[in-house]
């Protein structure tokens, strides 16, 4: 639900530490909008439309994907599987190497209102290719403690059912840690930049759950003519 522009810092952060160019899925709160209504395929379509344009500009194979919040989901569902999804089967997988997590609502509640979450985890359960060698981090921020504020608990139980837990101020860590995935809890960062620190902040926060083996040198998708 945020403005691509939003995701700059993080982009730029991620070049940096990368050395690899940055391209960020042309979303906004509209479209995720009209996701819920009309269903997530466009959200899906811009994704593999991202991809397509990564991989045409470099001389990359594979690309590495960061979803934030849902749109982690949103990228599950890209890397897909043999199960259709909205009558349109996904095989993103054959294009990613890493899949990072920043804050997503992967393990909800049984509710009518997450019923597509619990739709696409019945049909791309946990770290689905990882024995294909896709690599899933899934990464949780702490910062908020849902049991020493009934605000923070309210919002954590729109997703889960008890919220009296740490979580980033919006996704409780229970909820964003993806079965069979790695996972990396840093307790002191937010959702987003609007309630303090968060995942992509700065270059030196990045460098907290941006995995090592994919640092500068490890280069995977180049600028054009590199």
């Amino acid at each position: 639900m945020s403005w691509p522009w939003r995701y700059r810092s993080l982009a730029s952060a991620l070049r940096e530490v990368s050395g690899s160019e940055v391209y960020v899925v042309s979303l906004t709160p509209f479209d995720w909008m009209l996701g819920f209504f009309r269903g997530f395929g466009q959200l899906v379509f811009e994704i593999a439309r991202t991809v397509d344009k990564a991989l045409l500009e470099s001389s990359s194979e594979k690309v590495v994907l960061v979803g934030h919040s849902a749109g982690g989901i949103a990228c599950r569902v890209y890397i897909g599987g043999d199960p259709p999804f909205g009558g349109r089967r996904y095989s993103g997988h054959r294009r990613v190497s890493h899949l990072i997590t920043l804050g997503c609502p992967h393990v909800v509640a049984d509710r009518p209102v997450l019923s597509q979450i619990t739709r696409i985890n019945e049909l791309f359960p946990g770290a689905l290719h990882k024995d294909n060698g896709i690599s899933y981090l899934s990464v949780a921020g702490g910062a908020a403690d849902g049991a020493a504020s009934s605000r923070i608990r309210r919002k954590y139980e729109r997703v889960i059912s008890d919220g009296r837990v740490a979580g980033d101020g919006v996704i409780p860590i229970p909820a964003a840690l993806l079965p069979g995935s790695e996972t990396l809890v840093l307790k002191d960062l937010y959702h987003h930049p609007r309630l303090g620190k968060w995942y992509g902040s700065d270059r030196k926060t990045v460098e907290l759950w941006w995995p090592e083996e994919l640092h500068v040198g490890e280069s995977l998708v180049d600028k054009p003519g590199a």
